[in-house]
C-alpha cells in the first residue's frame, strides 16, 4: 500500500503552469472529523508583472483563504492575508508554520492518499486548477516522490 501511495503522490504532485503562474508540490495533510485543513505549495510568478489571487475555491471546504502563521509573544497565531500577490519573477512558499491556504468547514475529513482540486482565481481573469495530494496527518513536508 505504501508503494502505491508513493507512486500516486509522485504522479499527482506534477507542476501546473497556467499563463504566468507555476504551481508545484501542492499537498495537504489528512484530517480528522471536525478539524480544519491546510494546503502547502510553491507558487512562482514567471512573468514580469505581479499576480494577485483574488479568490480560492475547492469542493473539500466551504471556505479557503490564505493565512499566515506567526509567533506573537511566545505563542503561535494565525491571521488571514486578504490581499495576496506574487511579485513579478518571484516565488512564494506555502509551508507549515508560515503562509498556507487554510481550509475551513470541511464537510468530511481529508483522507491520506486521496486527491482533490484547488482553484486559484487570479485578478488577471484566469483560473488556475491545481491537483492537491493528501499525505499523512503528521506530515511536515511534501509527499515523498
Amino acid at each position: 500500500m505504501k508503494i502505491f501511495l508513493t507512486l500516486l503522490m509522485s504522479i499527482i504532485a506534477t507542476p501546473v503552469l497556467c499563463e504566468n503562474l507555476l504551481v508545484t508540490d501542492a499537498w495537504s495533510r489528512a484530517t480528522i472529523p471536525g478539524r480544519m485543513g491546510a494546503i502547502y505549495a510553491t507558487l512562482e510568478n514567471v512573468s514580469d508583472t505581479d499576480i494577485r489571487i483574488k479568490a480560492i475555491k475547492t469542493d473539500v471546504a466551504k471556505v479557503a483563504q490564505i493565512h499566515e502563521s506567526y509567533l506573537d509573544d511566545g505563542m503561535m497565531r494565525m491571521r488571514r492575508i486578504k490581499r495576496f500577490s506574487i511579485p513579478a519573477g518571484e516565488r512564494r512558499q506555502l509551508e507549515p508554520g508560515g503562509l498556507h491556504i487554510m481550509l475551513m468547514r470541511l464537510p468530511k475529513p481529508l483522507s491520506e492518499g486521496s486527491q482533490f482540486m484547488l482553484t486559484l482565481d487570479l485578478e488577471e481573469g484566469d483560473d488556475v486548477v491545481i491537483p492537491v495530494v493528501v499525505g499523512s496527518m503528521g506530515q511536515t513536508s511534501k509527499p515523498v516522490e
